[in-house]
């Protein structure tokens, strides 16, 4: 089975806010300039809200809240389930004027007694912003909140946090995304497929990649200048792929034909594919009749696709193995077809013109 992007998604509810897999808090929501922060649990206001330059001279790290202690001990608790057979991703930014401990935990009830499991620990660095992360793989069962808890050490002043994000994630993951879209190649012809792989996991990648050798030949990859099928990746790191492959001389024009690109680590633990569909190209047809172009949308589709070329003469409704589903004679240069009843998935638009044997795009249904 055919997939643009193989990649999996996990949404959580909680009192934080999320975009896509990622929950973050960067205090900055509500009114509470010197207040503490909003949703957070601190008792005796041992921990505040900071905004821009005016408390403590302190600049966020990005946005214009941020939040501080000057106790010398704090503790803020937020409620937040961490469920079991899941990986986590902590992060935040901090920065200190003196010599402060952090330590991020996670409990039962926002206290500090029921905080029983210590994720990370660390000392923040007087006079600099700087991230802070750790990966959680076995969850610890009966964890309802997270704390922060901020010991102050000799010379300290006051300490500042930012920006605390939580993922998702796996410890090995990354995503593949096309760029470049379906193509039409005369067989024999060499083009280039164009996308960018991203390091969506905690730790360092090394990736490896194998193209299909089922319509192409002359298999060549290029990423980051170098010409090798494997390449390292740093966590949020994206590199752009291209790989170049000759459509064989035997394909028959009008075949539905695709170029898949698998992409594998060595644990075999994550993996990913991107699929480029080609038509081929009769050889008798001109330069000229090969510009022809051909549209389809809404893609994504849920209801109806509009299918649009000079001289179209016929469509054709196809699943992702080739398989015709329908097919109708164009009038005119336009043509709606209806896919409500098609199940969610990708399929196949084969559009024939009178220039060209014909044109294959992919779409989405929803």
């Amino acid at each position: 089975m055919k997939h643009k992007i193989l990649t999996l998604l996990i949404c959580l509810s909680a009192s934080l806010s999320f975009a896509g897999n990622q929950l973050t808090e960067s205090f900055e929501y509500g009114n509470h300039d010197l207040g503490k922060p909003v949703g957070w649990v601190c008792d005796d206001n041992t921990w505040l809200c900071g905004f821009q330059e005016k408390d403590n001279n302190r600049i966020p790290h990005s946005g214009d809240w941020y939040a501080f202690t000057e106790s010398d001990e704090a503790w803020m608790f937020m409620p937040f389930s961490l469920f079991q057979r899941m990986n986590y991703r902590f992060y935040f930014w901090a920065i200190s004027e003196g010599d402060f401990g952090l330590s991020l935990w996670a409990g039962s009830a926002p206290n500090a007694e029921s905080m029983h499991s210590l994720l990370l620990e660390t000392n923040v660095e007087s006079g600099v912003y700087e991230q802070f992360s750790v990966y959680v793989d076995e969850v610890p069962s009966n964890c309802q909140y997270i704390g922060i808890q901020s010991i102050k050490k000799q010379n300290g002043a006051y300490v500042t946090i930012d920006d605390i994000e939580i993922d998702m994630v796996e410890q090995y993951s990354f995503e593949v995304h096309e760029i470049s879209g379906d193509t039409a190649m005369y067989p024999g012809t060499t083009a280039s497929f164009r996308l960018l792989v991203q390091n969506t996991g905690y730790d360092p990648l090394h990736i490896y990649m194998n193209a299909s050798d089922e319509f192409f030949t002359d298999i060549q990859y290029e990423q980051n200048g170098l010409n090798y099928n494997s390449f390292p990746t740093e966590p949020n790191e994206i590199v752009y792929v291209t790989v170049t492959a000759t459509l064989k001389p035997n394909i028959e024009p009008g075949t539905v034909a695709w170029l898949d690109v698998n992409f594998t680590i060595t644990c075999n633990c994550s993996t990913g594919l991107a699929t480029f569909w080609v038509t081929p190209l009769d050889l008798t047809q001109t330069a000229e009749n090969e510009a022809v172009e051909v549209g389809v949308y809404p893609n994504p589709a849920t209801d109806f696709v509009t299918v649009e070329a000079e001289g179209l003469q016929q469509v054709s409704l196809l699943d992702q193995h080739g398989k015709i589903l329908s097919s109708v004679a164009a009038e005119g240069d336009s043509m709606r077809l209806d896919v409500s009843g098609l199940k969610a998935g990708v399929y196949l638009i084969s559009a024939k013109t009178r220039s060209t044997s014909s044109f294959v795009k992919s779409i989405l249904k929803m």
